[in-house]
């Protein structure tokens, strides 16, 4: 019997900091952010040339921002020429007046977007991470077994296991009772193991859904070897050869139904707390106060919904609609999209943001609404 082990792993956009992003702001209201989206297709320096000197037009006469603009771009441009292979796009955040720069390789595609702003637009990233939840997939037969970690990024691979379970030609001189016992003392060992390495692995990840796949019984087997708290996080068992190059995509399309459950529940939830007068808060104001004050567990977004409104950087105030100075403090204002302020805000408060795809009761009630931790 032999065992041997190999590295997988799935790098994902996950090392994305949202939550330091949407801490971070310009104080004085200038549009002094860059943040760029880019998918590396033929003609993107021309996406990107483009933008800015549409940028620059708009800033000509503050030479202040202008000029950081240019110095901003400096560090973009130096950025997106270190790429590395297989490297399908980048994100980046960048002001060289608030000395900041943030910039990620991403691996999925991305649409291109070049926003100049007071603050980092986070709306695209905090949309990447709810299309492309992490999961687990473990793909086994009796005898092999391959542990992943799937993200929205590139498949560089997880765990491989395999046990010699009795090759035939040692059954020779032994009885076929004596060889079923210890052919099926062999498979519990491997399981066994199996199910080691695949708690370890998913708990130091931090993973919530679990694909079992692969031909035969073997993955009916291992939940029985699974601890409970691995086992309730299984969404499936499929069905596959154990060498089937569709195995990450069709669990892909398993957890991406599951996910599209959740969210059904989560907006019956929502309906069902509005109606008792219970947990659930909607309409814009109510929702800015909401997560602003902390109250948020699970913000729900339809996808594309904007709203046009102000934001007083010094104040942290969020008003549809259009106003010069801060009633509050006097300071200049900035137009914001509500929607990507009310995003900003529940990533500071740790709040879930979930999209949804033009659901009708969300729409209804404006295009945003949530669940709340407490009134």
């Amino acid at each position: 019997m032999h065992s041997f082990y190999e590295l997988f792993m799935i790098t994902d956009i996950k090392g994305i900091d949202v939550k330091l992003l949407s801490r971070v702001y310009d104080r004085g209201s200038r549009d002094s952010f860059v943040s760029l989206y880019i998918s590396f297709d033929r003609n993107y320096m021309d996406f990107i040339r483009k933008r800015v000197n549409a940028c620059k037009l708009v800033l000509k006469n503050d030479k202040v921002l202008l000029e950081n603009l240019e110095k901003s771009m400096e560090d973009v441009y130096r950025f997106l020429k270190d790429r590395e292979n297989g490297q399908k796009g980048a994100v980046v955040f960048a002001s060289s007046l608030n000395g900041f720069f943030k910039g990620y390789r991403v691996y999925p595609g991305v649409e291109n977007l070049f926003v100049v702003d007071t603050s980092p637009y986070i709306r695209p990233v905090v949309e990447l991470l709810d299309d492309y939840e992490t999961f687990g997939l473990v793909v086994l037969d009796n005898h092999r077994a391959r542990i992943y970690v799937v993200s929205a990024d590139r498949v560089e691979r997880g765990k491989k296991i395999s046990e010699d379970v009795l090759n035939k030609h040692r059954k020779g001189g032994w009885s076929q009772a004596r060889f079923q016992r210890i052919r099926k003392g062999e498979i519990k060992h491997f399981l066994k193991e199996v199910s080691q390495y695949v708690s370890k692995i998913f708990s130091e990840d931090n993973i919530e859904k679990i694909v079992v796949a692969g031909p035969g019984g073997a993955k009916n087997w291992l939940m029985d070897y699974l601890p409970e708290d691995i086992r309730r996080k299984v969404v499936d068992l499929l069905d596959v050869d154990f060498d089937d190059v569709d195995a990450v995509s069709d669990a892909e399309g398993v957890v991406a139904r599951e996910d599209e459950m959740e969210k059904i529940q989560e907006v019956a939830r929502l309906k069902g707390e509005i109606l008792r007068g219970g947990l659930a808060v909607y309409g814009l104001n109510d929702v800015i106060d909401a997560v602003r004050n902390g109250k948020m567990e699970l913000l729900l977004v339809n996808r594309g919904v904007k709203v046009k409104g102000w934001i007083c950087e010094k104040c942290q105030v969020i008003k549809p609609g259009f106003m010069v100075k801060c009633p509050y403090c006097g300071s200049r204002t900035s137009e914001v999209d509500v929607v990507e302020e009310i995003i900003e805000f529940a990533e500071r408060t740790d709040a879930r943001v979930e999209f949804l795809d033009d659901n009708e009761i969300l729409k209804e009630l404006g295009g945003v609404g949530g669940l709340l931790r407490f009134k």
